[in-house]
């Protein structure tokens, strides 16, 4: 009888050990939103500008320097609260990390009035942008290089990035 509960006890307790499904990781879902302010002089100018998006937030916050797992599930963006030169245009590349997201001519209070909305859709861009973000954990830097127009005055204007996010990371 010793023998068999022994046995018994030894089986369970191989058996706990080996169907254990240990979870060590939470995914969520976030949003990550931020309004980039531009103002382009009125003429003709270089854009080199550097913008830090945050990824530090309510839903984040917790888990940074955590992250074991990144993708982005959309990436948009679209020009917001323009005044100024009706006829302005910017020729933009924004690139993260070397790699060109994106090369956009905009006229841009056509883009604020339509409420245009530009998306990001090449997989391996998301993925420049996910792993960009899974090294970096909270922030990373957008470059905005190119060109303006804005013959008859000044313009201003925000871009408004928004980045859904899932995220994997360990508890």
């Amino acid at each position: 009888m010793k023998k068999t509960i022994k046995f018994l006890a030894i089986a369970v307790l191989v058996f706990s050990i080996t169907s254990c499904d240990k979870t060590d990781d939470i995914g969520f879902n976030t949003s990550v939103s931020q309004k980039i302010p531009v103002h382009i002089n009125q003429g003709e100018e270089s854009i080199d500008q550097t913008k830090t998006v945050s990824f530090d937030n309510i839903d984040t916050h917790d888990y940074l320097g955590k992250f074991v797992e990144v993708s982005i599930a959309k990436f948009t963006y679209k020009i917001t609260d323009f005044t100024g030169d009706e006829e302005g245009s910017v020729d933009i590349s924004i690139s993260i990390d070397g790699v060109s997201l994106l090369q956009e001519n905009i006229v841009v209070k056509q883009a604020n009035d339509n409420s245009t909305i530009f998306e990001i859709t090449d997989v391996s861009k998301l993925n420049v942008i996910a792993n960009a973000l899974l090294n970096k954990n909270h922030e990373m830097s957008f470059y905005f290089t190119g060109t303006s127009s804005a013959p008859n005055d000044v313009m201003d204007f925000k871009i408004d990035v928004t980045i859904d996010i899932a995220i994997t990371a360990a508890l």
